[in-house]
């Protein structure tokens, strides 16, 4: 009896480990920049209508989850707002390099509260005479939107006047907030996130000549660089998932 009793204990705990196993294999996570919360929770989940899958996404500044990357993260896809964070993790062997494709691009617009009575400006008629308090855009030390935020304030001039009232999100769905709660009067997003939201107007198309392409790359984890990987990044760039791209504000140049 006791050897039978042995016998099946063995049993269940090889037959038990072997689902567990399984059902962790078919787990897959993405760390996604914060601005691609809608269109791709909604390219997930298509992708796991159609496979066996399970994708977990963690959505954050694109700077923030490299840097969490680099310390041990564990994603199989990183999808990056800024070419250069995915270029950093390139150099510390940790991405495949030849995985690394743009996926969509976006644009940069000027957002108000939908009660403020700004309805329309250009962003070159010296935009800091056009407000009176703090301008919010995602911090330029780590979030790709507010780099390049940064960049056309600079090219357009206003560095100098807009030194003291820029005020940093974490991400760029923060500084879209804090316009959203009027607790700013001005802030500097993308478009995409701007025509989501229902609480804030735009009233400005920030020149594209006065910043870099903007352009959200995928790439792949080299320590999961396998078949499921690869269906899930490869849909991201087909056919089927640009539709949902298009659908979401996103653009292809």
């Amino acid at each position: 009896m006791k050897k039978y009793t042995l016998y099946i204990i063995v049993l269940f705990f090889v037959f038990g480990c072997g689902r567990k196993a399984k059902t962790e294999s078919n787990e897959l996570l993405a760390f996604c920049g914060a601005s691609l919360t809608n269109v791709i929770s909604e390219l997930s989940e298509n992708f796991e209508k159609e496979n066996a899958v399970d994708i977990q996404l963690n959505f954050a500044s694109s700077g923030t989850l490299a840097r969490q990357i680099e310390h041990g993260a564990q994603p199989a896809v990183y999808i990056s707002a800024n070419e250069k964070w995915v270029d950093y993790l390139i150099q510390l062997d940790l991405l495949v390099p030849e995985t690394k494709q743009r996926v969509a691009g976006n644009s940069l617009v000027v957002v108000v509260p939908l009660d403020s009575p700004i309805d329309s400006i250009s962003f070159q008629s010296n935009l800091p005479e056009l407000f009176s308090g703090r301008l919010a855009m995602g911090d330029p030390k780590h979030v790709p939107a507010g780099d390049y935020a940064q960049q056309a304030i600079n090219n357009a001039g206003y560095a100098h006047e807009l030194k003291d009232r820029i005020l940093p999100t974490k991400d760029v769905r923060s500084a879209l907030m804090v316009v959203e709660l009027g607790e700013v009067e001005m802030g500097i997003v993308y478009k995409t996130d701007a025509l989501k939201s229902e609480k804030v107007k735009i009233v400005s198309e920030v020149p594209d000549s006065l910043y870099s392409p903007v352009g959200f790359y995928a790439s792949v984890l080299k320590t999961k660089n396998n078949k499921q990987t690869l269906g899930f990044y490869e849909y991201l760039r087909s056919p089927e998932a640009k539709v949902i791209w298009l659908k979401h504000g996103f653009k292809f140049e």
